[in-house]
């Protein structure tokens, strides 16, 4: 393939970077040409980490009209003298012997458990720390973001080693390290549990590896529900205590006095979750600065709450200390229990049909009056350069709101239902 790929660009006098693709057939060990990519390639890092040649220094000596053979890091990985002048056949010279392997992740801004639906919205913080055997790269930081109308990705992490376990190994390290918080979603846990697989670590994949992954639902990144609740309930708790005590020192800074009742009830309060089709009532007391009891049944959980200077909390309950981090947003609570997030929706109506992304409305699928059944599609949107179609939750007759073209955020409602099913 590499001897083809060199006769194809020769042959049309293709000059700089290029990728020549073909599709590999392992049972017939024969090989077919997909196409060839005129430009750099995102996963450059990769061809650099085997090779040692820097390809953007490459490409910009190639455009001062340096010849290939005395480009120094081509000379050298040809095993020629690095500073040489003397011409080098590329078709029958061998370069050096490739002793090392690198694997690529890209952290993009999807959704793992819905289908890899992709995200947008403000960035808290990223964090990541290369080592000698793991590089990466981000193209957003603290108090970024991403928006609906860009590509998903936004960082890439490259692992080096001398087998392609040892560089397998050292990207699972790295990636349980990637913290990316904020209104986003990634697949930085899905990517971990991949790359443990029995399959991908014997290398037994093939183009419909993960397709098959994702419709099984063979790699689930989802927290234990249990857990899931429990830093709900926490993040709800420790929020509505502080505001209504940011709201008490208001009144007293404006020498107003603050309602006996309001201030009693920080000591004494409901929380309710509902997850799953579950709804949990949960009583809260305040037993302390930072101490909460939470009470479901006849079942009492003690906790200790205290908030970071990131404004994560550190909940400590049943002998183990978890770090929580909430956000609401207009369909619902998304909750980050030790890096892993989850959504948890509001109770909504579900006569309204409304959007769980940013972007907007390309065609509306059913006109007013339509019947619409349950998971069905009604409206196509585009989302950081992706179509993607949207569904609805019951059976109805379908009234649209908004009109093709239309910029829409997360909860905008797109149209209403008349439910076949007046009790839901």
């Amino acid at each position: 393939m590499e001897k083809a790929a060199q006769r194809l660009t020769h042959s049309i006098g293709y000059v700089g970077a290029g990728t020549v693709e073909y599709l590999y057939n392992a049972e017939s060990d024969t090989y077919c040409f997909l196409e060839l990519n005129p430009r750099l390639q995102v996963e450059h890092p990769v061809t650099e980490g085997l090779t040692g040649v820097n390809l953007p220094a490459t490409q910009l000596q190639i455009a001062m009209g340096i010849p290939l053979f005395n480009i120094p890091d081509l000379r050298e990985f040809f095993g020629q003298d690095r500073y040489g002048l003397s011409e080098i056949d590329f078709f029958n010279t061998e370069y050096n012997e490739i002793d090392r392997h690198v694997i690529a992740a890209r952290i993009t801004a999807e959704n793992p458990d819905d289908g890899f639906k992709p995200t947008s919205g403000r960035i808290e913080r990223v964090r990541f720390q290369s080592s000698p055997d793991v590089w990466g790269y981000f193209s957003v930081g603290a108090r970024g973001g991403i928006h609906e109308f860009a590509d998903s990705q936004f960082g890439h992490v490259f692992a080096t080693g001398n087998t392609r376990n040892e560089a397998r190994k050292a990207l699972v390290l790295a990636l349980k390290e990637v913290e990316a918080r904020g209104d986003i979603r990634n697949p930085v846990d899905y990517l971990v549990q991949l790359l443990e697989t029995d399959s991908f670590k014997n290398n037994d994949i093939d183009t419909s590896w993960l397709d098959k992954l994702i419709k099984e639902k063979t790699v689930n990144v989802e927290p234990d529900t249990e857990q899931v609740i429990l830093a709900a309930v926490i993040y709800r708790a420790f929020s509505y205590v502080q505001g209504v005590l940011k709201k008490f020192e208001a009144s007293l800074e404006k020498g107003q006095t603050a309602s006996a009742v309001e201030i009693a009830g920080i000591n004494r309060f409901p929380i309710d979750i509902a997850y799953k089709g579950v709804k949990y009532n949960f009583g809260v007391v305040r037993a302390g600065p930072e101490r909460l009891v939470l009470a479901i049944g006849k079942q009492r959980i003690e906790t200790s709450v205290r908030e970071q200077p990131d404004g994560s909390l550190l909940a400590t309950y049943g002998g183990v200390a978890r770090n929580v981090n909430g956000l609401e947003e207009p369909l619902g609570l998304r909750i980050t229990l030790d890096g892993q997030t989850v959504l948890i929706p509001n109770v909504f109506d579900p006569s309204e049909l409304r959007s769980d992304v940013n972007g907007k409305v390309v065609r509306f699928l059913k006109e007013d009056g339509d019947d619409v059944q349950q998971g069905e599609p009604y409206v196509e949107v585009e989302s950081m350069k992706m179509i993607m179609q949207l569904s609805a939750a019951e059976s109805g007759k379908f009234t649209g709101k908004l009109s093709a073209g239309s910029v829409i955020k997360t909860g905008d409602m797109l149209g209403t239902l008349q439910l076949k099913d007046a009790s839901k």
